[in-house]
């Protein structure tokens, strides 16, 4: 039977230790290896900074809403949700990593490590409420 936690925090930057530390609790459950919890790290830095660096106006802090669910041994789903700005990350055209860094176009390039650590990745706008949901799996 999947087991399912949630947190709810200010989006404010100074939060993201705890978030971590959050997420880094259903990884423990969830048995993922080592190898996997900096790749977690990222994933989870990247779409909570994203979340308190634009999804609400300037000098406005909204919440952030973290839940993980450990579905067995090895797999477990982490769902940000916020009632920002909606904003699908999916969208975000890949940054061309052929260009050099300084004519690369800003942007893009936190969503692209996010689709290549997470082993699943979905958004939907809920009743005001942007969801990014990710999986990922013990696999090396």
């Amino acid at each position: 039977m999947p087991t399912t936690q949630s947190l709810t925090l200010p989006a404010k930057t100074e939060s993201l230790g705890a978030v971590t530390r959050f997420v880094r609790e259903g990884a423990r459950e969830a048995e993922l290896p080592d190898a996997r919890m900096g790749e977690l790290d990222l994933v989870v830095e990247e779409i909570f900074m994203n979340i308190a660096r634009y999804s609400y106006p300037e000098h406005e802090t909204g919440v952030v809403s973290i839940a993980y669910t450990v579905w067995g041994s090895g797999e477990l789903a982490v769902e940000f949700g916020d009632q920002g700005i909606e904003f699908n990350p999916l969208t975000v055209r890949p940054p061309d990593l052929a260009d050099d860094l300084d004519q690369r176009r800003a942007g893009g390039l936190g969503v692209f490590l996010v689709k290549e650590f997470a082993d699943s990745l979905s958004y939907r706008r809920e009743h005001g409420w942007n969801r990014l949901t990710f999986g990922i799996s013990a696999r090396p």
